[in-house]
């Protein structure tokens, strides 16, 4: 337990602070205008939609770099390391260009030229932002895995510190000085503090010995395949995950400002929730792929177990105490009243989903530790894409009967339930093959 907290608690504030980072962005522009946080909310729906592909195939580099350091072999967490740099090269290739070309999306969601308007220059911006964003990931990825987690966590809040001071002053601006640049500002500062904390993270953070020997062969393809092999099926359950989530934000532009800027303080509060399990689930991804790596099989099964008992109790324990300190914890991010409103009537869906995004979460990573990444994405992909968004999108439009009861376009609601729904099947399917995969390891043995 004692290398897990020392893994889980730097991990865990890093993201913590990183979503904070993006909370502060939208807190200014709640203050700054409503048209404004609409724009963010399209805008990182997009971008979240590639950023987190990458970080997700980049969860195999993860998985092959614990299980190097396992086997104490050095020489091969240098060439894990290239090859997750020439993935981070072409995810931001991809990006870019969707991000370049992003009008007719656009225009099928019936946003309108005013919103267009502020949406289109954050799309340029954002792809640069990516390729600096994901290399920093690379960079903590490296320096989680072998041991000194601590160092993400100090850089994290140099990175918040840095973060939010630009913001504040490129959003709101500052009068005979800077301009207030609205949604702009947040992303312009957004792109000058990624790349620069790449810069310093790796001249000053990262350890002599583990920065990136640039001379000799960078293409290896047994590690590259080997990395694909894991990070492609985790990058497809990562982009349905948030493309399930993000979409709702694109899709409910016909229901206005207020119901957009409730649904993006709830999707805000949730994925800061979810840091919890998240970071629980990566810290024991390392020891479990550690052990692994050092062949203690048994021992690595034992671990798997734990992890699921320890991030379900943190999970039920997380949603309870934020479903009664709701009121205290949602006045934060807004002084409207019926922004408010909206985002109360919200919180038992969020509560619920977050206990089951964290069985979800823990299954998946552990079941990707032991190989087993195909089966998990199927049964993601198919519950939360078609029960999720398909049927969320569904009752939030249409009127439906159920045992000869009405029921009005949920609006909305729809969405959030059928997320919910989907969510508790696919954790409950997850856990289920993590539970026949440790039966068949036993029958073996």
């Amino acid at each position: 337990m004692k290398q897990f907290l020392h893994l889980w608690v730097p991990i865990f504030l890093s993201n913590a602070i990183i979503m904070l980072s993006g909370l502060f962005d939208v807190i200014f522009l709640s203050h700054f205008s409503s048209q404004h946080v609409a724009a963010m909310a399209v805008c990182l729906s997009i971008y979240s939609l590639c950023f987190v592909s990458g970080i997700g195939i980049l969860q195999g580099m993860m998985q092959e770099l614990a299980e190097a350091k396992g086997r104490q072999a050095f020489s091969d967490i240098q060439r894990i390391v290239k090859q997750g740099v020439l993935i981070v090269l072409i995810v931001s290739v991809f990006a870019a260009w969707l991000f370049t070309h992003a009008t007719p999306l656009l225009n099928l969601l019936k946003a309108d030229d005013e919103l267009q308007a502020l949406i289109t220059p954050c799309l340029m911006l954002m792809a640069w932002i990516i390729p600096g964003h994901l290399l920093l990931r690379i960079l903590y990825i490296l320096t989680q895995t072998c041991g000194q987690a601590k160092r993400v966590f100090y850089a994290n809040i140099l990175y918040l510190i840095f973060k939010v001071l630009l913001g504040y002053c490129l959003i709101f601006g500052i009068e005979g000085y800077i301009a207030a640049y609205g949604v702009q500002g947040a992303f312009i500062s957004s792109l000058i503090i990624q790349w620069l904390m790449l810069f310093i993270y790796y001249f000053v953070f990262l350890e002599k010995k583990l920065r990136i020997q640039w001379s000799g062969t960078f293409l290896h393809w047994a590690t590259l395949v080997k990395i694909l092999r894991i990070g492609v099926p985790n990058g497809i359950v990562t982009f349905v995950d948030v493309f399930a989530v993000s979409a709702i934000a694109l899709l409910i532009l016909p229901l206005g400002d207020i119901v957009i800027n409730s649904h993006q303080i709830m999707l805000g509060l949730l994925g800061l929730m979810f840091m919890v399990p998240l970071s629980m689930g990566s810290a024991f991804s390392i020891l479990v792929s550690t052990k692994i790596g050092a062949e203690h099989i048994e021992s690595a099964w034992q671990l798997s177990k734990k992890a699921v008992v320890v991030v379900l109790s943190i999970g039920l324990c997380l949603a309870s105490f934020v479903w009664i300190f709701q009121r205290w914890i949602i006045a934060l991010f807004s002084g409207d009243q019926q922004v408010l409103a909206v985002a109360f009537s919200l919180m038992m869906l969020v509560c619920w989903m977050h206990i089951f995004d964290a069985i979800l979460v823990i299954s998946v990573n552990m079941l990707r530790c032991w190989k087993e990444v195909v089966l998990p994405m199927f049964i993601f992909t198919t519950t939360v894409l078609v029960l999720g968004l398909g049927g969320g999108w569904y009752i939030a439009y249409h009127p439906i009967s159920f045992m000869n009861i009405d029921f009005n376009a949920l609006g909305i609601y729809g969405f959030w339930w059928m997320l919910a729904i989907a969510y508790t099947v696919a954790a409950c399917l997850c856990l289920l093959c993590l539970s026949l995969k440790y039966r068949y390891y036993i029958r073996r043995t």
